[in-house]
């Protein structure tokens, strides 16, 4: 799976253990389990038997479920079909992973497809159940930054089109610390906006950034507090991911990196020797001849 979503899932999974440790008995009576679920949509794909490539939109559906006590899942059911075989549902302490694994076509279900797409977790402890649509594409994206810039110089990362709820915005800085020290690390964050600036603080050593990636997300905003579009027998987060917009832009900072120091020195081929000639000449030189 893509980075961005097991950054949001663990962000999200946090907000769900917190807010289940805050609620008081009567509440944790109506509310005896809770839910992550992320759906990822996709334009294109190969699928059996053929395995050739199709211009036909699907989904894939993942998420984790907690409770007190620990839920068994019945099934999952996305739009029409149900997910009830084992296979799906993974088991660990405190928790359970489950996945459709396969994507969902948009022509094996009916209507409204994925306008919304409705998502049910049946288990022993009742029912969740929540619907999302597609955010609409991102267009463009634009880095307002030459391909070289100065120490210090800020970044910002705009787009166009969509309607998610939010994006998140992904890129990646590498720098170059004292005494030759690589470092680097992957900038996230989460904006409701158009368009997020990155402070020349972040820049401030020689290095480059690269990578840059923008998710629209429907769903609520991964943050505390925020109110759960899942309900029933507990509640619920429920994510759908739209096609990424990324840019092939590479830019240096300062002076840049120069990678070569940190490649193995190359070691010189050992000179072949023909060892019977060897032998030969230390015969002749015993004898001296």
């Amino acid at each position: 799976m893509r980075r961005f979503i097991f950054i949001v899932f663990y962000m999200v999974n946090f907000m769900v253990i917190s807010w289940k440790c805050d609620l008081g008995e009567d509440q944790k009576e109506a509310n005896p389990q809770a839910a992550v679920v992320f759906v990822q949509h996709y334009y294109t794909g190969k699928r059996a038997p053929t395995w050739e490539r199709i211009y036909i939109p699907s989904i894939l559906v993942y998420g984790n479920l907690i409770g007190d006590p620990l839920p068994v899942i019945d099934y999952v059911q996305v739009a029409n079909q149900k997910f009830s075989d084992p296979t799906n549902f993974s088991y660990y302490e405190g928790g359970v992973y489950f996945t459709t694994y396969n994507r969902i076509w948009s022509d094996s279900i009916p209507e409204p497809k994925f306008a919304p797409v409705t998502i049910k977790i049946h288990t022993d402890l009742g029912e969740i159940e929540g619907s999302i649509t597609v955010p609409d594409t991102i267009e463009t994206l634009t880095i307002s930054a030459a391909d070289t810039i100065s120490l210090g110089t800020s970044i910002t990362v705009s787009w166009t089109g969509s309607d998610a709820d939010y994006y998140y915005v992904y890129f990646f800085h590498n720098w170059l610390e004292d005494l030759g020290y690589l470092l680097g690390y992957s900038v996230d964050t989460v904006v409701t906006t158009h368009s997020v600036t990155f402070a020349g603080s972040r820049f401030l050593k020689d290095g480059d950034i690269s990578e840059f990636e923008v998710y629209p997300i429907n769903g609520p905003l991964p943050v505390a507090g925020a109110e759960p579009n899942m309900a029933g027998d507990g509640y619920g987060y429920l994510y759908l991911e739209n096609a990424t917009k990324s840019s092939d832009r590479f830019i240096v900072i300062g002076d840049g990196i120069d990678y070569s120091i940190f490649e193995k020195p190359v070691k010189p081929e050992r000179e072949q020797i023909d060892q019977s000639i060897t032998l030969h000449q230390k015969i002749r030189e015993r004898l001296g001849l």
